[in-house]
């Protein structure tokens, strides 16, 4: 009876504390927008749109491109996606997305659901997130324009950091409009991190996945980028990770390169940034880093022409 009594307690506890710390998990504090890109002497607007399929609202910066003429376009646009706890005033979503939009790409940056000023929703690692990518791309393909005189994006890019990057190739697996992606510190797969950076003990790991799922419907054994990469071909892919990255394991970025290569026509270019942490390789590299992603995109799409499209009819 003892045994019968202890083991039930042992059971509730442990229920209660993945639940608990799932919770917790899920849900955290939205940092605030602290800087604009008016800071970088660039104009934007700001912009509203919703997630594909679940429709939540997502808040986000239109940075069109400044070709060298001075004029600005909205010919080809990048996405940004940033990554955990994060949101798009973050030095590096900004600081980069300013500095390609001054070399000519429009920049749509936006907090993904549960950060920034986007809707509360629980954090999926990219299972739910993707959905805010493939809204991103609706917007710009059907949503109203930032700037009506520049016409309507012709193509459309997409770069993402650590969970950012991940989102992007699960969204950009099922959505063909993006023509080529850059993933920085992108990983693999979720669990192995999980289990290898919380500290929490392990043997709860199972139990807040568990919970997670029938709480939120979060399945994070699902959420592995190095299962659907290799569908992303012919489209070209851009993988760039730091030597000294302790969050996301570098061993990450050949997985992925190595699964996405293994596709028929497969364009796959990789970077490995001797010395950088987890997504700073912009900050190691600073102008390099901006060359390479540039000329990579150019490659992939082609230089702006400067024609801005027929502006839409209301």
């Amino acid at each position: 009876m003892t045994l019968i009594i202890l083991t039930g307690i042992l059971t509730f506890s442990y229920a209660g504390i993945t639940v608990y710390v799932a919770t917790r998990v899920e849900y955290a504090p939205p940092l605030p927008i602290t800087k604009t890109p008016a800071a970088f002497g660039l104009q934007y607007r700001n912009v509203t749109f919703y997630s594909r399929q679940d429709h939540l609202r997502l808040r986000g910066w239109f940075i069109p491109g400044v070709l060298p003429d001075g004029r600005l376009t909205a010919q080809r646009t990048l996405i940004m996606i940033h990554g955990t706890g994060s949101n798009r005033a973050s030095p590096l979503v900004l600081g980069l997305g300013c500095a390609l939009a001054k070399r000519g790409f429009a920049i749509l940056a936006f907090d993904m659901r549960g950060m920034g000023e986007s809707t509360p929703a629980p954090l999926s690692e990219g299972y739910f997130e993707q959905r805010d990518a493939l809204g991103a791309v609706d917007f710009l393909r059907s949503g109203p324009l930032p700037y009506p005189e520049l016409g309507r994006t012709r193509l459309i890019v997409g770069w993402g950091d650590s969970m950012g990057a991940a989102t992007l190739i699960m969204a950009a697996a099922h959505e063909p409009a993006i023509r080529a992606i850059v993933s920085d510190s992108g990983f693999a797969a979720i669990v192995p991190l999980l289990e290898r950076n919380t500290r929490i003990p392990g043997a709860f790991i199972p139990g807040i996945l568990l919970a997670s799922r029938v709480l939120y419907g979060i399945d994070f054994y699902a959420t592995r980028p190095v299962d659907v990469v290799s569908s992303i071909a012919p489209r070209p892919i851009f993988f760039i990770q730091g030597t000294a990255d302790t969050v996301v394991p570098p061993s990450n970025l050949g997985t992925l390169a190595k699964a996405a290569s293994a596709a028929p026509h497969a364009y796959v270019q990789t970077w490995m940034v001797k010395g950088a942490d987890h997504i700073q390789s912009f900050h190691v590299m600073g102008a390099m880093y901006v060359n390479r992603v540039v000329s990579f995109l150019t490659k992939s799409l082609g230089p702006d022409t400067g024609k801005t499209p027929p502006v839409e009819q209301a």
